[in-house]
């Protein structure tokens, strides 16, 4: 038996417009980025969707597994990572959930960075200038 490639890494790396609509997606996360950060794009087995499936019930089959696109943007920054994965029968839909479920992560971690950052500064702020009751 040959050693086939996976066909969602080959389709990626040799359809010029799935690439141009991958980097087209991955632009939107600069304003959560540095110059530092490494962005990957996985294709990952949707067979092994499975387990995953019969532990949260959902119904599938596996047969229809294998006409799914999964894929994984995973943004790394040092020792930080943060991932999400899009899948559907369509590449371009696979992208754009993936794209959009990170998104969805990255705001939220802003929001929460954000929030502690306006905590400390009002704390600071009444360390700073105590009322006098």
């Amino acid at each position: 038996m040959t050693n086939l490639p996976n066909p969602t890494i080959q389709l990626i790396e040799e359809n010029p417009e799935v690439k141009s609509f991958i980097y087209q997606q991955i632009a939107e996360f600069d304003g959560f980025v540095t110059p530092e950060t490494e962005v990957t794009v996985v294709a990952r087995n949707p067979k092994k969707l499975a387990l995953q499936y019969e532990a949260e019930g959902k119904e599938f089959n596996r047969r229809d597994l294998s006409k799914l696109y999964r894929i994984a943007i995973v943004l790394s920054d040092g020792e930080a990572k943060v991932e999400a994965e899009g899948v559907h029968e369509d590449i371009y839909l696979a992208i754009k959930l993936a794209k959009d479920n990170l998104m969805l992560k990255l705001v939220e971690i802003q929001d929460s960075v954000i929030s502690h950052q306006d905590r400390l500064v009002e704390i600071n702020h009444y360390l700073q200038h105590p009322s006098i009751h």
